[in-house]
Parts: C-alpha cells; sequence; structure tokens
C-alpha cells in the first residue's frame, strides 16, 4: 500500500506526537507498505491558515499517488479548507491522526473559541 504522512517539520523532531509518528511509519514500512512523508513548515497559527490558499500545496495533495493520506492533526489549520477543496479531486482517502486538540490546550477563551471552530471544519 502507498501511504502519505503529513506533518509539521521533520519525524525527527522530539515529542511524544511525533515519536508515535515515526513508529506508525517504521511499522507500516517493515510490513512493506511505502510511505511518503509531506513535510509542511511550522509557522505560526495565522500563517498556518495560510497555506490553505497555496496552489502549491493544492497541487501537490492532487498529484499525489497514495492509497490513503495520514495527516497529523496538529496540521489543521494548514488542511482545514484545502481537504474540503480536494474532495472529488482525489481518489483516496484521508484520515487524521489526534494526538490531542489545541482546544483542549490553555488559552485564553475566545482563542478557544476560534480553535475549535477550525478544528470542527478540519475533521
Amino acid at each position: 500500500m502507498k501511504l502519505g504522512l503529513v506533518i509539521y517539520a521533520s519525524l525527527e523532531t522530539l515529542s511524544g506526537g511525533y515519536l508515535y509518528d515515526r513508529k506508525l511509519v517504521g511499522h507500516l514500512t517493515r510490513c512493506g507498505d511505502s510511505v511518503e512523508v509531506i513535510s509542511l513548515p511550522r509557522r505560526s497559527y495565522p500563517r498556518h491558515l495560510g497555506d490553505n490558499l497555496s496552489p502549491v500545496l493544492f497541487r501537490r495533495f492532487q498529484r499525489l499517488r497514495a492509497d490513503i493520506l495520514l495527516q497529523d492533526e496538529l496540521n489543521h489549520p494548514s488542511l482545514f479548507w484545502i481537504n474540503r477543496q480536494l474532495r472529488g479531486q482525489i481518489a483516496y482517502p484521508i484520515v487524521s491522526i489526534v494526538h490531542h486538540l489545541r482546544s483542549n490546550e490553555l488559552h485564553p477563551a475566545w482563542q478557544n473559541r476560534f480553535y475549535r471552530w477550525v478544528e470542527r471544519l478540519y475533521l
């Protein structure tokens, strides 16, 4: 099976979520699957929202030859709108890997309301 995996930065990033992603990729490759890691640059939340307007990123997903696309949910601000635009234009399903939701973190209430709105659109 051919899989895509969308993450920010690198699989070598030190955190529990990235450890999970590394273990997942390792397991899949040991089982004979191929995994293409699509690494988006780590930036500020507002800049990530702008990724949804990137024709380059949109075309990359359109051209991706995969049986399934896994997306780390941490990438939700970069993907919430672009995923909707891809509907009907791609043959593979999109599956989100959810470690935790940003809206469950300690932020001012107005920020969490915004994060929750974006996460709902994404999920």
